[in-house]
């Protein structure tokens, strides 16, 4: 699910790029990478991209207790709860040498996310071969807020990632949810009480 989140951003960001007509193009300058790994001695000249990338993953606390048994036909099943996570996204602009686009289109990165911050299947300009329809995940429902550092936390951010610093903001990704659907234990409904004689006990 954290890949199909990534993928429904990427290919929103790809088009909005695209219809920018400064001759951009999304799809070749917007990318799913590991900023940490760019400047590598294995990538000493990356291409030019806007590059986004999973920082943090963080539960959602509030929607630990969701119920753990589900009325079936057959009775009723138990299933471990699903759990919802906040996924926090890195968008960084690298052109290397040309310093003025970069900061176009993190400002276009912004701008986009501030004109949607919420994102579905149902509203998504992707084709239909994608890995989004493939996996049927069409009760995903994502919405992003800016999430602001100050300098002292960006500074450790990117000593963390191992690499020069790059224009780049960072967003709160809410809320992913995981979910096996695997049956733990099954049984039946309770359909009536009786009391110790056998009398059907009426509340």
């Amino acid at each position: 699910m954290i890949d199909a989140a990534f993928t429904l951003l990427r290919s929103q960001l790809v088009a909005y790029i695209n219809s920018l007509g400064d001759g951009g193009d999304g799809e070749a300058e917007v990318k799913l990478a590991n900023v940490a790994t760019l400047e590598s001695d294995n990538k000493p000249d990356f291409e030019p991209n806007i590059v986004m990338s999973l920082v943090n993953i963080e539960e959602e606390a509030t929607l630990k207790n969701t119920p753990a048994a589900y009325r079936t036909l057959q009775g009723v099943s138990y299933r471990n709860p699903p759990v919802f996570l906040n996924l926090y996204m890195l968008v960084s602009a690298h052109y290397k040498d040309d310093y003025e686009k970069s900061l176009l289109r993190l400002s276009n990165v912004i701008q986009f996310f501030q004109s949607k911050n919420s994102f579905s299947i149902s509203n998504a300009p992707f084709q239909e071969d994608t890995l989004l329809l493939r996996e049927n995940y069409t009760e995903m429902q994502l919405h992003l807020e800016m999430f602001s550092l100050s300098f002292e936390q960006i500074n450790h951010l990117w000593g963390s990632l191992g690499g020069k610093q790059a224009p780049a903001v960072l967003y709160k990704i809410r809320l992913v949810r995981i979910t096996e659907n695997r049956t733990t234990a099954s049984g039946s409904l309770i359909e009536s009480i009786t009391g110790q004689d056998g009398t059907p006990y009426i509340s």
